[in-house]
């Protein structure tokens, strides 16, 4: 329990921290929690990092304790949120469940996995720090099965340390894409190291430590690349032709999209997804 405190802690801040303990232990659940339930309940999944506290049996949408199994994927054997991580049979996320596949690999490139082989897939705040994310975002709809769902909170850059910076245009997230961004790309640190703030990231420690931190982010995978609200979220996962089933906002910085791998993916696949998209959206 230390542990995950200290990487939530790590991870967003003290309010961030706070808020997730309050989650914990609060009965209070999200509105379309049912919904959520009802979709993934007694079937196979997988996790883009995680274990996450928000998915356990005292959290906000508790889903570990009603799926079949549940594999997972980091992409390190040691993280700051997990410390170290061992590949095979040692994903443990509810005590009620044989533990699930723990993967070391990078979620842009889920080699070691079969198409269409998940039933869901969950993701919490993991998406902004890729700096590819609809690359990412290409992998896990390959893995997922037909009208497999993809569950995703994204945080709400009012929440946390970001509340300083503009929400990413999606038309630069899909110039990521193009160029083939790798998780090398500084092109925001910049702009991170003007506006991030550190009066909620005390884990960070001082301007020194995060900028060091920061330029060695290869490494760790601190830095959020991108930054969304409510509608850049769902901009992000229509440009995708996701079909969108709901989309809950609580606040102060969680985004819950639940969205289906369309009929779309299945006939044209990733290669041929992006084909003539046009991006019909403010966020330019």
């Amino acid at each position: 329990m230390l542990k995950k405190i200290l990487s939530v802690y790590k991870k967003d801040g003290i309010k961030t921290l706070l808020v997730s303990l309050k989650n914990r232990y609060s009965t209070s659940k999200l509105i379309i929690l049912e919904n959520c339930q009802a979709l993934i309940k007694n079937k196979s999944g997988l996790e883009i990092g995680g274990p996450s506290a928000i998915f356990s049996e005292k959290g906000m949408l508790p889903l570990y304790p009603i799926v079949k199994e549940l594999d997972n994927c980091n992409f390190s054997s040691n993280t700051i949120w997990e410390g170290n991580l061992k590949a095979g049979r040692t994903f443990e996320y509810d005590k009620n469940h044989s533990m699930g596949l723990q993967f070391i690999l990078d979620t842009t490139n889920l080699d070691q996995i079969e198409t269409n082989y998940y039933d869901f897939i969950l993701s919490s705040h993991v998406i902004e720090h890729l700096a590819n994310p609809i690359k990412a975002l290409s992998e896990w709809i390959r893995v997922l099965k037909n009208d497999g769902i993809l569950l995703i909170i994204i945080p709400h850059k009012d929440g946390t340390f970001d509340h300083k910076r503009n929400v990413t245009a999606l038309r630069h997230i899909v110039e990521d894409y193009e160029k083939n961004s790798s998780e090398d790309d500084l092109t925001h640190l910049e702009e991170i190291l003007n506006n991030h703030d550190l009066k909620k990231d005390i884990a960070a420690g001082t301007f020194e430590d995060f900028k060091a931190r920061s330029i060695n982010n290869f490494s760790n995978r601190c830095l959020h690349h991108h930054v969304f609200d409510t509608y850049s979220a769902i901009s992000l996962i229509n440009y995708l032709k996701l079909k969108i089933l709901f989309v809950e906002s609580f606040l102060p910085f969680h985004i819950l999209i639940v969205a289906k791998k369309s009929a779309y993916h299945d006939n044209e696949g990733i290669v041929g997804m992006f084909t003539n998209n046009k991006i019909n959206t403010p966020f330019m």
